[in-house]
């Protein structure tokens, strides 16, 4: 078999576990298992479930959807007050990330990226051939802004940042991002998976800077992580361009009616991100007071432990044989930290006092 050569070397998305394969791991029941490694929201959408249901009848899964997907794109439009034709749909952020690169990447381009941040900016360039620029963030997790302009060459074609960072949880300044979008003639790229728990969003800069793309998802605040839906915001000549590329029916009929669900129930998803927050707050206040540990601010609905006296895998372990996951972080200057993501009060409850024993 003749494979891509650059695959003997690549380093894959290192896929998560089901609870299943965790729960045959420690030997316990899968009900047992609770997740604070996905950063998903814990409230499930069951209104809206029970909605579509009742309209499924209706749907016409025999036939293709929309190529257009013009009834998503004026409900996009309502949401976020820009112009439908201001959108690109995908089958999640993922994919988002993957049209972007196949319109700008080829081999011997490069990509840089403000690092520690989402995997996947450098999964789908390597995979276009394209060579990755780290610039690692400053001791705070602020973008090395300096740093990022001087790592462009008549080579870069694309800078990643995310807005707020996966998975330190701090904000893209904005007077950083108009510096490079400013001083940087190559393509922008902002992920906005979490914008909606606080950051402020840059959506409305893409109508000035034809070289900003904001990719964002219903995978976090509106609870469909399971659907699969995510978009791109950029200006039209921009749109066009990620259009040529764009699969042309990766999201399905059913998918499609949800958000529709969705994005007339926007005030449901407000509601529950307030409930995060909360839920955030007082588990970063509780942990706090334990003793050894530090824990950083975020804008998200996760944050970052950093574990001052315990060894990050003791901690880790333990956690785990009692059936709490945690997200353990790979690069160096997250060596000692742990990332959780705010889950229902029950659960969070349940990790402060497995926590208090453990510590």
């Amino acid at each position: 078999m003749r494979f891509r050569a650059l695959l003997g070397s690549f380093r894959e998305y290192a896929w998560e576990p089901s609870d299943a394969e965790i729960a045959a791991s420690v030997g316990l029941g899968v009900c047992n298992i609770r997740r604070f490694d996905l950063n998903t929201s814990p409230y499930r959408p069951i209104h809206w479930l029970r909605r579509l249901s009742s309209q499924l009848d209706g749907v016409a899964v025999n036939r293709y959807p929309d190529t257009s997907y013009l009834s998503l794109r004026r409900g996009l439009s309502e949401y976020l007050g820009v112009g439908e034709e201001c959108f690109v749909i995908s089958n999640g952020g993922d994919e988002a990330f993957d049209i972007i690169s196949k319109v700008f990447l080829e081999a011997g381009s490069e990509v840089v990226v403000s690092s520690p941040s989402y995997s996947m900016f450098r999964i789908v360039s390597e995979l276009m051939g394209a060579k990755v620029v780290f610039v690692q963030r400053k001791e705070d997790f602020a973008d090395d802004v300096d740093g990022l302009i001087g790592a462009v060459n008549d080579r870069t074609r694309l800078i990643f940042l995310c807005n707020p960072n996966n998975p330190t949880g701090n904000a893209v300044e904005k007077s950083d991002l108009l510096r490079i979008l400013n001083e940087c003639d190559v393509g922008v790229v902002v992920d906005e998976a979490y914008q909606e728990y606080g950051s402020e969003s840059f959506v409305e800069l893409t109508e000035r800077y034809s070289n900003l793309m904001v990719v964002r998802t219903f995978s976090k605040a509106f609870g469909l992580a399971g659907a699969r839906l995510g978009y791109i915001v950029a200006c039209e000549e921009t749109v066009q361009m990620l259009n040529k590329v764009r699969p042309p029916n990766s999201v399905d009929v059913i998918t499609l009616k949800l958000a529709e669900l969705a994005l007339a129930d926007v005030e449901w998803v407000r509601l529950k991100v307030r409930d995060t927050l909360a839920e955030r707050d007082r588990l970063i206040s509780e942990m706090s007071k334990l003793g050894g540990v530090k824990v950083y601010p975020t804008l998200a609905n996760f944050f970052l432990v950093e574990f001052l006296k315990r060894e990050r895998e003791k901690v880790y372990q333990e956690l785990l044989k009692r059936g709490f996951v945690l997200r353990r972080l790979d690069d160096p200057i997250l060596r000692r930290c742990l990332r959780i993501s705010v889950g229902l009060p029950e659960d969070n409850d349940a990790l402060l006092d497995a926590l208090r024993e453990i510590l």
